[in-house]
């Protein structure tokens, strides 16, 4: 086979593997961003929580919504609960805003749920118009009936950037993986011995097939096992956070001089509290009279699983595109005439 040739079979495979790499850069960074995006969303939430009861507690004592006095302030508060959040809402159910704080309604795309029941299994909705997320909270009176709206608008650039260090080690992981892989692939094309030029063209398009293949083997099993210990770490971290915020409502009502033995149901507050946050499997009042947070394994095991299904179907895939590749040469490439496979 010419040298020509073969050069020509070298930047396929270069680019191959820069494709290969890239697309799977997308699945590994799409992963971790829906894990911090659900992290975000349920802290967010929990603190935030403090605030809302407020503001139902208000209601429940005969205050209006569309009338409450320093609500100002209070979203002052919701804002405060990240550094990520560029305004606070209030709205009606029939979609009026009533209060806000932060980056002008008129600027973004505020949406109001119309489906009560929307709110069933997880205490928000989230949104999102590709610059900002809006995580939205109900707002309810004594009888359980919602009667407005709290809406959150985070920037999506700041959650994303939360994933930036774990992305660019990630890339640069792919970067050596895809070198050393089209290293030792380069090395073996130079080596098939010459031979009929339709075979050894098969030959060195299985090689490339090979490698492309392997170097995405060992990125997603570098990636997978890195992503469990991510997802481990920032569950536990949030989770205590989200103890912490809980902690600081039970502490204001201590701090009125109610003993916690006092408070009525606190154990199935904390057990309300829990069933609606997936990243917990309970929340636990201690003889120290604080909160401790029990992480749950089937949550951080379903982004692990979700990782390795979408790795396990990126490799699916490409084994299927090397196996068209090595078909194709097989049935169309015509080195001359007189030649045979």
């Amino acid at each position: 086979m010419a040298r020509k040739t073969k050069v020509l079979f070298i930047l396929f495979l270069l680019f191959s593997l820069t494709v290969e790499m890239y697309s799977y850069q997308n699945v590994k960074e799409g992963s971790i961003r829906e894990l911090y995006e659900d992290v975000t969303f349920m802290r967010i939430a929990t603190e935030a929580r403090q605030y809302i009861s407020q503001i139902e507690y208000g209601i429940e004592n005969g205050r209006q919504l569309d009338n409450f006095y320093n609500m100002q302030e209070t979203l002052k508060g919701v804002q405060g609960c990240s550094s990520y959040m560029e305004g606070a809402y209030v709205v009606s159910t029939d979609a009026k805003l009533l209060y806000q704080r932060g980056v002008k309604a008129e600027q973004l795309n505020l949406a109001v749920p119309r489906d009560q029941t929307y709110f069933q299994e997880k205490p928000y909705t989230f949104s999102e118009d590709g610059m900002y997320l809006y995580l939205t909270t109900p707002i309810k009176n004594g009888s359980e009936e919602i009667e407005g709206y709290l809406l959150m608008c985070i920037d999506q650039n700041a959650v994303n950037n939360a994933a930036s260090d774990y992305n660019r080690q990630n890339r640069l992981q792919s970067l050596i993986i895809a070198l050393e892989v089209f290293g030792i692939a380069l090395l073996v094309i130079w080596r098939i011995p010459s031979g009929k030029k339709k075979q050894q063209a098969f030959r060195i398009t299985l090689v490339i097939s090979l490698a492309v293949v392997l170097a995405t083997v060992l990125d997603s099993s570098l990636v997978c096992a890195r992503f469990y210990q991510i997802v481990n770490d920032t569950t536990s971290q949030t989770a205590n956070k989200m103890a912490q915020a809980l902690q600081s409502q039970v502490d204001s009502v201590v701090a009125k001089g109610v003993s916690t033995e006092r408070i009525y149901d606190l154990n199935g507050w904390l057990a309300q509290n829990s069933s609606k946050l997936e990243i917990v499997t309970s929340l636990t009042l201690d003889r120290n009279n604080k909160i401790t947070a029990n992480v749950s394994q089937s949550y951080i095991n379903g982004f692990l699983h979700r990782l390795l299904f979408r790795s396990a179907l990126f490799i699916f895939v490409t084994m299927l595109y090397g196996l068209v590749a090595c078909g194709l040469v097989v049935r169309f490439y015509k080195p001359g005439s007189g030649q045979k496979f």
